[in-house]
């Protein structure tokens, strides 16, 4: 009977997720990130992101290659528990980050910068916060939220591609389509959260970094353009 006991909860078994301490870890690495955005704005990275991020496909690359690479570098290490691991992937993620964000401010006048910054940080906290609110208090499975995003993501650089050869106002779209998917993952990623899917805290709190930055960095760029010309 004890036999039989154990294995029936060890099948309703959960993997409890502490989530203070996610919600810790992402605020951090997303404020570090944002710092180090505004820094790079003032230095040579923000003229290297300009020529990697001002041709689409040299910059949808670089994209995948810095953010995309080290999520798949941190996730590796920690499903194996090893931390320099972990934290080379997140490293080389705060490094794309960076390079993009920087390269956003830096068309921008200095005395733009941190009000912006100020601004957008403000919008996207709204947005995750009404993303949590979404989804704790509904009991619908946003599972499949996962998939939307990679297929938003997919039209995304298909409708750039095309812009980019033929039509540029395919462009905004896919800067539309973008964000969509950023904000599709995050209500993924948060939702994932509530039903503790992933144990890791760590693995919790950069799904939402990086969905989080993400969403930052194109609300940035509209903020920008609303901002440069109210200065105008």
């Amino acid at each position: 009977m004890s036999s039989i006991r154990g294995s029936t909860q060890s099948s309703h078994y959960h993997p409890t997720v502490d989530v203070p301490k996610v919600a810790g870890i992402a605020t951090v690495l997303v404020a570090v990130n944002i710092l180090l955005m505004l820094a790079g704005s003032y230095t040579p990275i923000a003229d290297l992101g300009l020529v990697l991020f001002s041709n689409f496909f040299v910059g949808v690359g670089t994209f995948v290659v810095t953010i995309g690479g080290g999520f798949w570098i941190s996730n590796r290490g920690i499903e194996r528990g090893t931390l320099p691991v972990a934290g080379a992937g997140v490293a080389l993620i705060q490094f794309g980050y960076t390079l993009l964000g920087s390269a956003i401010l830096v068309i921008a006048p200095s005395a733009l910068r941190v009000p912006a910054l100020s601004i957008t940080t403000i919008l996207t906290g709204l947005l995750t916060a009404g993303v949590v609110v979404l989804v704790y208090r509904t009991d619908r499975s946003f599972e499949r939220w996962q998939t939307y995003s990679r297929g938003l993501f997919v039209a995304g650089f298909g409708a750039g591609g095309v812009g980019f050869f033929l039509n540029s106002s395919l462009m905004i779209f896919a800067f539309v389509l973008f964000f969509l998917g950023f904000v599709t993952d995050l209500t993924y990623e948060i939702w994932a959260v509530k039903e503790h899917k992933y144990a890791s805290a760590l693995r919790n709190a950069l799904g939402i970094y990086v969905a989080v930055m993400g969403v930052f960095v194109h609300i940035l760029q509209l903020v920008l353009r609303v901002l440069s010309l109210l200065d105008n």
